[in-house]
């Protein structure tokens, strides 16, 4: 995944090719001001509890803004 100056970044939640050490990774190079989880699909209700306490683990680490956004949620970009 590709490293840009964003202060805003739509991170990847889900996908055949993705890890958990490898999204955690890149939002850790990534370091933005807020980052949102998008793709998630195909995940089961299991799955979107992972992903979503992952996100809150990141977060509090990084003291920022960092979560998977709901069906029909929207921020500005």
């Amino acid at each position: 995944m590709t490293v840009v100056d964003a202060p805003t970044l739509l991170l990847p939640g889900q996908a055949p090719w993705l890890t958990v050490p490898d999204m955690i990774g890149y939002l850790r190079r990534m370091a933005p001001r807020r980052a949102y989880a998008v793709h998630d699909g195909l995940l089961n209700d299991w799955g979107l509890k992972v992903l979503d306490d992952v996100l809150a683990m990141e977060a509090k680490r990084a003291a920022t803004d960092i979560r998977r956004l709901r069906p029909g949620e929207s921020v500005e970009v």
